[in-house]
């Protein structure tokens, strides 16, 4: 009976992280063609390398707005030392090491 309970369990996880996943997915979908919109000033939907940096530029925006949102626990709209510092430390979504870390040893 436990193991069935435990199976349960491990397929009621995968569904809620495979929803998890559906939904960032949806929400970056929609924030690529937001800013897609944005930088497309010629409305001709393609962008020229000038109207691509805007598109960078405008992802990386709402990605340091989000960034400050999490970080902002108590949403005053300002972030303090104690904020970051107890913030947890961000991981790749793949599993991995965060960024400049490969993970392998000397």
């Amino acid at each position: 009976m436990k193991t069935m309970g435990l199976v349960v369990a491990a397929l009621a996880l995968t569904g809620t992280v495979a929803l998890a996943d559906e939904t960032w997915k949806a929400q970056r979908q929609a924030a690529v063609a937001q800013a897609f919109a944005q930088a497309d000033a010629d409305h001709n939907g393609a962008l020229s390398p000038a109207e691509f940096a805007n598109f960078v530029a405008a992802l990386k925006q709402m990605r340091l707005q989000r960034r400050f949102a999490r970080l902002d626990a108590n949403g005053d709209g300002q972030v303090t030392l104690a904020e970051i510092q107890a913030a947890p430390m961000h991981r790749h979504s793949c599993g991995g090491a965060p960024r400049g870390n490969t993970g392998g040893s000397n």
